[in-house]
């Protein structure tokens, strides 16, 4: 349909962004706090300020944090960054609110869909999509779809992949998890232990000095274990990884070299690749759902 104008936002726990897609390239954008703290009604009140300014538009597509229910779009479960966001009917509410079909997907789901589309795994049928920050999230795609198990969850848990069974906690679910052990927080709490008050982008700044590149390279010693434990489950021939971390050339090349040398043999050859599409990741992907409404 020549013209066709649909909303999309990406709600996260800090931010919600948004864009317009007009006849499937981006255009107008825009960005609102999210006052996440405040609730879930107030969530989904800053969001629908934000589409207003969208207005008009023929479907609206949401990435949000969360597990998402796939078939009918509410949040089966979300932690306590938005309180009293289990169980909302966020397709329902969107829908209502605006008269427009909505799709929903959780924020990392739509960002291995926005890799697979415009970013890093175009032209893949298979590959999984992970993003590194204060914990780890992952998407999984194969066949051209994406996955989310049969299970009692939304969605897959690559980050609760177990690397260090010794740490086992029974009071800690995440003990010796990927998630704990490779985040951007388990980096942060062992540079502390060495540089204290350096973080982000100072770290890999600050490489030529030998406490730093140590604990940045046990720390992707890490990243590299848990992906190679992926790889060899799943099978794909395409790993993109993104969160800022990742953005920083040691960091993804490293990785990659340490991905390749520890890989049982018949499974080298996977492509260890940083993502494209940064904060637009999720916004394409959630694109790439209403488009289809």
């Amino acid at each position: 349909m020549s013209g066709r104008r649909i909303a999309v936002l990406d709600i996260g726990g800090t931010k919600i962004k948004g864009c317009v897609f007009v006849d499937g390239k981006p255009g107008q954008k825009g960005e609102t706090d999210s006052e996440a703290k405040q609730g879930a009604l107030h969530l989904l009140e800053q969001a629908s300020a934000l589409l207003e300014s969208f207005l008009p538009f023929d479907a609206v597509g949401i990435s949000t944090a969360g597990q998402v229910d796939p078939n009918n779009g509410t949040i089966r479960y979300a932690n306590d960054n938005v309180p009293g966001y289990t169980g909302t009917d966020v397709k329902g509410f969107f829908e209502g609110r605006f008269d427009v079909p909505a799709a929903v997907i959780n924020d990392v789901y739509a960002a291995a869909l926005g890799e697979g589309r415009n970013g890093a795994a175009q032209g893949e049928r298979d590959y999984l999509c992970l993003t590194y920050g204060t914990g780890i999230g992952g998407g999984v795609v194969l066949n051209g779809k994406l996955y989310y198990g049969a299970g009692a969850s939304a969605g897959v848990m690559l980050g609760g992949i177990v690397l260090h069974p010794e740490l086992f906690d029974p009071a800690d679910p995440f003990a010796g998890t990927y998630e704990r052990c490779a985040s951007t927080t388990a980096l942060r709490a062992a540079m502390e232990q060495v540089v204290p008050g350096l973080t982000g982008r100072g770290i890999f700044q600050r490489l030529e000095e030998p406490v730093v590149k140590a604990a940045v390279d046990a720390w992707l010693d890490q990243v590299a274990a848990g992906l190679c434990a992926l790889i060899h489950a799943y099978n794909v021939p395409c790993v993109v990884l993104g969160g800022g971390v990742m953005e920083q050339p040691y960091a993804i090349e490293g990785t990659a070299r340490r991905v390749y040398e520890r890989l049982i043999p018949g499974f080298r050859g996977v492509k260890v690749v940083g993502a494209k599409l940064g904060n637009m990741a999720g916004l394409y992907g959630a694109y790439s759902l209403a488009e289809r409404l």
